[in-house]
């Protein structure tokens, strides 16, 4: 019963919608009407304030993130435990049972879990991150090349099975994500082949950034 609670409440963490709490409170707004419709950092970054989002970003690394996997690492001695408590707090993030099942990316809360059961695979997919985007400026992209990468990097880390089936879930989790997206934030008249790739690779509907990320619901 203890580690089925500890899964729970990670989920139960990992649902509460800090992004679209800051939306509310802040700007009167639902975050899930702007921009990208993501409810997480990148949103309120555009359409809140950019100084919203370090306080945000932390809640969600620290708290939604580490803080559910570091205490089923605690509470149960089974490795497996703070593998789904780790993918129970993203899928909560990516799906908020307080927001109908809309939610964010997952990548802030994905920082955390692995700050926590993976660091060394966080840090080489944090310097990927870093690297891509100085050359390319292309944040999305090489987010999700980071991600596939992951489990790559536990193997070759020689990590647990638990670590490296960790890795994999949670790329499928954020691959899911990404092509699901939340409802109502499709734009129409697009071919599903198109939006197929453009969501999977550049986490968009559209080829224009700056056009995705500042939409406004006077523009839907």
């Amino acid at each position: 019963m203890t580690e089925a609670g500890v899964v729970l409440l990670a989920y139960l963490i990992g649902s509460i919608p800090m992004a679209y709490l800051v939306g509310r409170s802040l700007k009167k707004i639902d975050i899930r009407r702007y921009g990208s419709g993501n409810v997480g950092t990148s949103n309120v970054w555009v359409h809140v304030g950019k100084w919203a989002v370090v306080p945000l970003a932390a809640f969600d690394v620290l708290v939604k993130g580490a803080f559910p996997v570091y205490l089923a690492r605690e509470l149960a001695a089974d490795p497996w435990i703070s593998v789904l408590a780790g993918l129970a707090t993203v899928a909560g993030h990516n799906w908020s049972l307080y927001l109908k099942f809309t939610g964010g990316r997952g990548i802030t809360v994905v920082i955390g879990v692995l700050l926590v059961l993976a660091s060394k695979e966080l840090a080489v997919g944090l310097m990927v991150v870093l690297v891509g985007w100085l050359i390319f400026r292309s944040s999305a992209l090489w987010v999700g090349i980071s991600m596939v990468l992951i489990p790559v990097w536990s193997v070759v880390f020689g990590e647990p099975l638990s670590v490296t089936v960790l890795c994999v879930a949670l790329v499928v989790i954020v691959a899911a994500k990404r092509l699901m997206s939340n409802r109502g934030t499709v734009v129409q008249g697009i071919p599903w082949r198109n939006l197929f790739v453009q969501r999977l690779l550049y986490d968009r509907d559209v080829a224009s950034r700056d056009e995705w990320v500042h939409r406004t619901p006077s523009e839907e």
